[in-house]
């Protein structure tokens, strides 16, 4: 099936996709022209994915496949299901959602979730029903994120000044020790998002001890069982059952990647017993790694497996360095695919008080 989705690592670009995979009500997705290595799962009802169709609808910018059309505005979906022999997702299959009080252009002040102890100058570059996209003032696309208004990441403007934090200015802004909202806006001709939009979620009610089933970050086509060992407001620390404590993560508490028990029964998809729970068949024992059943590879979907230490997303060697990914628009950039600094509590600047 084909349809229209965000490229995870490029936020701000709709792409055509073609579902590679479907586990329960998990889908592997592809960027049609592309490597399999830029492969990405979502869930089903992902706010992510839209209808063939949905872009030209929406006045949203579509790029097509690589190499099949000399000019973007050539691209034509019929044309192009019938040529690759292929058929669209029907409509019935997405998620209807609501809108927010958030529209394109407005500013606010956003942390920066690669660099969590930074709150930034941020603009709002793209709003779809109830989520939008959040962008860092003069700095590339691979910093945006997509959030809805709850999200304790964005604050109205003037948010760090209230609470005595420091705001970041914009790259290249003339004075950035000495950055004032209102000169801003009137530069740039724009307007603050209204503090009544802003709609902070309560902080979860998750407690350590729990158990639930989560996406394996290191080999995301995989869910495990897991339990809650720390948390914070808006935040959890994961344990995957089992492993080693080098492989636990934080994680957002509404991330998508987060299931409740019974949720992989219920949906189909298998579940990864904890390691040294049931025994592992001859014929999974491809992988020296301890625990590892040779299922998947550190470079992504473009493997289905590994039987060395060298494509196994928990060998020592691949857990002691970043896995870099050239950058499939091309140029020189790579972008980190699997960053060493991922599994590590870091200070993260959230709507609660020092």
């Amino acid at each position: 099936m084909k349809l229209e989705g965000i490229d995870p690592l490029h936020p701000s670009m709709f792409c055509v996709l073609t579902v590679a995979e479907v586990i329960g009500c998990r889908l592997r997705l592809h960027i049609d022209g592309y490597s399999e290595c830029y492969d990405f799962w979502v869930n089903s009802d992902s706010a992510d994915i839209r209808r063939q169709g949905w872009c030209k609808d929406n006045n949203h910018k579509l790029h097509p496949p690589k190499g099949e059309y000399r000019y973007e505005t050539d691209f034509d979906w019929q044309h192009y299901l019938q040529s690759t022999g292929s058929h669209a997702a029907p409509p019935t299959l997405f998620t209807c959602r609501t809108s927010c009080g958030f529209s394109v252009g407005m500013k606010l002040e956003a942390v920066d979730r690669k660099n969590p102890g930074l709150v930034c100058v941020a603009s709002l570059t793209d709003v779809i029903d109830d989520h939008f996209l959040v962008h860092f003032d003069n700095w590339d696309d691979t910093y945006d994120y997509w959030c809805d208004s709850s999200s304790p990441y964005i604050h109205p403007v003037g948010w760090c000044e209230e609470q005595g934090r420091p705001l970041t200015a914009p790259q290249g802004h003339l004075n950035p020790e000495n950055f004032l909202w209102e000169e801003y806006l009137q530069q740039t001709g724009s307007t603050a998002a209204p503090s009544s939009a802003f709609t902070m979620r309560a902080p979860h009610g998750f407690q350590r001890n729990q158990k639930l089933e989560v996406v394996d970050r290191r080999n995301p086509m995989l869910i495990r069982v897991a339990t809650v060992t720390d948390t914070e407001d808006y935040r959890i620390k994961v344990h995957y059952d089992g492993w080693s404590q080098q492989f636990d993560i934080w994680s957002d508490s509404d991330h998508f990647d987060l299931h409740p028990v019974g949720w992989c029964q219920c949906t189909g998809h298998p579940l990864e017993p904890p390691q040294g729970s049931s025994p592992t068949s001859p014929s999974q024992g491809v992988c020296p790694t301890r625990g590892c059943r040779g299922v998947g590879h550190i470079k992504g979907a473009k493997y289905s497996g590994h039987h060395s230490a060298f494509g196994c997303p928990y060998s020592d060697i691949n857990m002691r360095k970043e896995v870099l990914l050239p950058d499939r628009l091309g140029g020189e950039r790579v972008i980190t695919l699997v960053p060493v600094t991922m599994y590590h509590h870091a200070v993260c600047l959230l709507g609660v008080s020092w």
